[in-house]
């Protein structure tokens, strides 16, 4: 009687070793591929912030290059500066009443577009 016994034993701890084997294989597969979409929003956001950072750069040049321009052309740069700020202000101003909730939309779609995997880049 113990031999069969045995003989049933065997089959169940193949089977046990192998669902084992496979809930860690299935765990570490999961694991690496919230590793891998961490990466990838985190090397998206790092090249994002770096072109904006630059971007900026290159506004606040032309802003400075601009103010002075009118400044120079109506002979006072107090008043050059106010009206580039003013035509910035307006921007805002758009911005925020117009384009403000397409843009948040849209990020936030790419967000999880790369969290999800499904983003191409």
């Amino acid at each position: 009687m113990t031999t069969m016994e045995d003989n049933n034993d065997q089959p169940l701890k193949a089977l046990k070793e192998q669902v084992t084997e496979y809930i860690e294989i299935k765990s570490e597969h999961a694991k690496l591929g919230v590793i891998e979409n961490t990466a990838k929003v985190t090397a998206y956001f790092s090249s994002a912030i770096i072109i904006i950072a630059l971007l900026l750069f290159c506004l606040l040049c032309l802003l400075v290059a601009g103010s002075f321009f009118l400044g120079q052309w109506l002979h006072n740069y107090g008043l050059g500066f106010l009206i580039s700020a003013g035509i910035f202000l307006v921007l805002l101003l758009i911005f925020l009443l117009v384009w403000r909730k397409k843009t948040e939309t849209s990020i936030i779609n790419k967000i999880i577009n790369l969290t999800l995997g499904d983003g191409t880049n």
